[in-house]
């Protein structure tokens, strides 16, 4: 069984420490955040759900720094690499909107192209995980579910790349078009992610991963109660939206429990 290595652990320390601070800085102190990010529209809704996608990142990111072995986090570097390839990209197709006089501007773009092509190179260097995990396997019901989660926002993270005007018609509250593409990086990486973890057959598999998309679900359900004056539930995209992550903080948060002990 492969060991996580030292570089590898550094790496994820870095990536938790940066997602950490995206994550209190949205969820806490969101106009703080929409005036780094001045590139973006970031009234306290977005910045709070921004501060969500982040507090995945960075509860995963503890959860890779706990673990032991490769098999325990299959798939880490490349969600990573993913997550902070898109946002450079998608960045790139909306550098119009940047203002490089400004120092959170080269910040961004430096992180965003030095992150991917460290999961790059760490991805070439390491050894291609074959072994299993050895422990007490998870019910066939998890797996489901990690797939069905996985296509679902896999489907959403792809249309809001490609199509993001048209995604801005069936989001449940108001956002630009280019806000709209920003979220795709982050929900690719969490449904690809989501995907990757169901073909784990053990608890000891998804435990790394399952606590982080907890905290997701119940901190976007969370915050969406916080700003219910901008929903109108005459609309089926809100009710989806509340629905969707009612029913999946109900099942994350039963997971959660089972795989923590």
């Amino acid at each position: 069984m492969l060991p996580i290595t030292s570089g590898q652990r550094v790496f994820y320390g870095v990536i938790f420490l940066a997602a950490l601070l995206v994550a209190v800085l949205g969820l806490f102190a969101p106009e703080y955040l929409a005036s780094i990010f001045t590139w973006m529209t970031l009234p306290p809704l977005h910045a709070r759900f921004v501060g969500a996608i982040y507090l995945f990142g960075a509860i995963f990111m503890l959860g890779c720094l706990m673990a032991k072995t490769q098999a325990e986090v299959r798939g880490a570097i490349q969600m990573i690499g993913l997550w902070t390839g898109m946002l450079f990209i998608i960045s790139i197709l909306n550098i119009s909107l940047f203002d490089f006089k400004l120092l959170p501007v080269w910040i961004w773009f430096i992180s965003y192209i030095t992150y991917p092509i460290i999961s790059i190179w760490m991805t070439v260097k390491t050894p291609k995980q074959t072994d299993s995990l050895s422990g007490s396997s998870s019910p066939a019901w998890i797996k489901t579910f990690l797939l069905i989660q996985g296509i679902v926002i896999t489907i959403l993270a792809v249309l809001l790349f490609f199509i993001p005007n048209f995604m801005t018609m069936l989001w449940p509250w108001k956002v630009t078009p280019a806000l709209a593409q920003m979220y795709a990086g982050p929900l690719l990486s969490y449904g690809l992610g989501s995907l990757i973890f169901s073909c784990q057959n053990t608890w000891l598999g998804i435990r790394s991963i399952v606590p982080a998309m907890f905290a997701f679900a119940l901190t976007t359900i969370s915050v969406s109660f916080l700003h219910i004056n901008l929903f109108s539930f005459s609309e089926l995209a809100d009710l989806i939206w509340f629905g969707w992550f009612g029913i999946t903080t109900v099942i994350l948060g039963i997971i959660t429990v089972k795989v923590t002990r």
